[in-house]
């Protein structure tokens, strides 16, 4: 009678199984991931769009009138960093001094993804703030949205 002991260990399938279910498992956490992340992405989105039209809404209650931008501008941008008063110019760079009592916003929020903008155009009667969203989110599906004083809405409206 021949008594070897078995050798113990995986196989080759074994191990190759385990390897593809761990890869599988990999992928779809990092896809998960980053579906959470344009999703948090465009919950900041919403809320800065939502903090810039408070600081317009108390600009118009003390100057009467809403920052006037005749061609759009991209607000966070170096040159457009802070919203103080009429007088001192509305939008201004952070380098703009601006009295400690007339800034509506010490720091205009920038998109949260780089390349993504917030865009105003202003007359003295109304604005509109432009952005866009990654998926859909608690405005609507992913599109192009702008702000007015009452409302968020997509184009299609």
């Amino acid at each position: 009678m021949n008594n070897k002991p078995e050798q113990g260990g995986f196989s080759l399938i074994e191990l190759l199984i385990v390897i593809v279910v761990i890869i599988l498992l990999g992928t779809i956490s990092v896809i998960a991931l980053n579906n959470q992340r344009a999703k948090a992405r465009d919950a900041q989105r919403i809320s800065d769009i939502r903090e810039i039209r408070t600081a317009l809404e108390l600009y118009r209650s003390d100057s009467g009138e809403y920052p006037i931008v005749a061609n759009p501008i991209i607000l966070g941008a170096k040159d457009f960093e802070k919203l103080c008063t009429k007088a001192q110019g509305g939008f201004v760079s952070d380098q703009a001094t601006c009295e400690a009592n007339s800034i509506y916003m010490s720091f205009i929020p920038q998109d949260p993804l780089p390349g993504g903008k917030y865009i105003y155009t202003g007359t003295a009667e109304e604005f509109d703030l432009i952005f866009t969203t990654e998926k859909a989110s608690s405005l609507g599906l992913a599109t192009t949205y702008h702000a007015h004083s009452q409302t968020i809405e997509s184009p299609g409206k």
